[in-house]
């Protein structure tokens, strides 16, 4: 009577445990001023709301709401990626490392309460170094991180690398490896690793990692908090000029091991493929929305208001394959009216995308399908971009970016790409006005 269960047990052991699920967050941008001088909300809020403003970083209303509602969709998931930038957009005059310090330390202790026991794997954003964008000078900031993110770390070996250059790896699952990366080091503006080789070896630490990992059989995760690929649709690249060939030569020679690499700091949510300009070494980008709703307001350009998003990731446990996603997000708006804050799915990538997993098989035949200008994906992508569920006006210069640079890591590729798709689409707008004006001119004889 004992073996029927004891076998009962071990069949959904076997064949329905593999599946397992993790959140990624990113971008909390908390502003201690919020209620008070509102350093972050470039000049043009006088009465903010309770969950923030488009032009403002987060309250901590945001922050603890956001995590809050991560334990209530999901508290029992496998792990959380957390891939930075926690300081809000605030001018270095009105911070200090002890600043930076203080809040990594209230976002860390909240999260850490809301999901006691999970494991984290947290990176550093540009904006959590003091001065801000600075990664290459930081000594003193990793070393005061390491003492507060060690008890997630936990390798002592893997601490040390932390404190050297803000970078570890974890072995997660069997044979499913992430390395948290620091990528911040190559970023424009980084005055201090402008004219380095190898800012903290990090590119000879990741050869060498992955290598192993591959002769070991491992299957990895990427995460940071900058792309290597370039923010859509405008075409910005964050890396300087000298790290951005290394860092694709480096992805591209492991792509055969390379599950998916995960993201931040474009407060965008998009998905792009890495690879050589032939089409080869290709892997799977996603770049998860930010908590905090800031939009940029720089001489040339405004950026577009965009609501907070949370995103819960399904992979298979066994071969760390990513399946599915979960967008969630609230419409901010609404909840500042309201009070109160709804959280709901924003959509399904599977079903969204008609695709059966995140592999970047799946990505490749998505992008295949938005080749046209007015394709209902590439509208869809558009529209996620901004993490609303309200139909966005997407322009054919925006499909054209969105379209060349989720597939291109050379620029002058990316930008001959855009030219053609525009090129296309003008082609395709002549074509349908002179079909209408001879539909106009025989349609009283049809």
């Amino acid at each position: 009577m004992m073996f029927l269960p004891l076998f009962t047990l071990l069949f959904i052991n076997c064949c329905y445990a593999e599946s397992g699920f993790f959140w990624h967050v990113t971008d909390f941008h908390y502003d201690p001023t919020y209620w008070t001088s509102q350093l972050s909300c470039n000049d043009v809020v006088a009465h903010p709301g309770k969950y923030g403003d488009y032009w403002c970083d987060s309250p901590w209303a945001l922050v603890q709401d956001s995590i809050d509602n991560m334990a209530r969709i999901k508290s029992d998931v496998d792990f959380i990626i957390w891939t930075g930038d926690n300081m809000a957009h605030i001018d270095d005059a009105h911070t200090s490392l002890d600043t930076n310090l203080g809040v990594l330390d209230n976002v860390t202790r909240a999260l850490n309460s809301s999901f006691l026991g999970t494991p984290f794997y947290p990176c550093l954003g540009n904006h959590d170094y003091y001065p801000s964008d600075q990664a290459g000078s930081d000594i003193d900031l990793y070393s005061r991180m390491a003492e507060m993110w060690g008890g997630w770390i936990k390798d002592p070996a893997q601490i040390e690398l932390f404190k050297k250059g803000g970078y570890y790896s974890a072995l997660i699952r069997p044979n499913l490896r992430l390395l948290a990366l620091n990528t911040v080091l190559y970023m424009q503006g980084d005055e201090v690793t402008a004219n380095q080789t190898d800012p903290a070896d990090q590119f000879k630490w990741i050869d060498s990692v992955l290598s192993t990992s591959r002769s070991r059989g491992e299957k990895v995760l990427i995460t940071g908090h900058i792309s290597p690929t370039f923010i859509v649709p405008s075409l910005v690249d964050w890396f300087q000029p000298r790290y951005h060939q290394p860092y694709v030569d480096l992805m591209t020679q492991y792509s055969d091991i390379i599950i998916a690499h995960h993201y931040g700091h474009d407060h965008a949510d998009t998905f792009r493929v890495l690879q050589r300009s032939n089409g080869t070494g290709a892997s799977a980008i996603f770049i998860a929305p930010s908590i905090t709703p800031w939009r940029y307001r720089i001489p040339t350009e405004t950026g577009a208001p965009h609501n907070p998003g949370i995103r819960l990731v399904e992979y298979d446990r066994v071969t760390g394959a990513h399946m599915n996603y979960h967008q969630y997000f609230i419409n901010l708006t609404d909840s500042n009216r309201n009070g109160v804050t709804n959280w709901t799915e924003l959509y399904d990538f599977q079903k969204t995308y008609h695709v059966s997993d995140m592999s970047v098989q799946s990505l490749l035949t998505i992008y295949k399908s938005m080749q046209t200008v007015g394709n209902e994906l590439l509208l869809k992508f558009c529209d996620h971009m901004l993490v609303t569920n309200i139909p966005q006006n997407c322009t054919d210069a925006q499909q054209a970016g969105i379209w060349c640079g989720g597939q291109n890591t050379d620029i002058h590729d990316a930008k001959i790409c855009v030219n053609e798709f525009i090129h296309r689409a003008r082609r395709v707008d002549i074509l349908s006005y002179f079909l209408n004006v001879l539909f106009d001119f025989f349609k009283d004889y049809l």
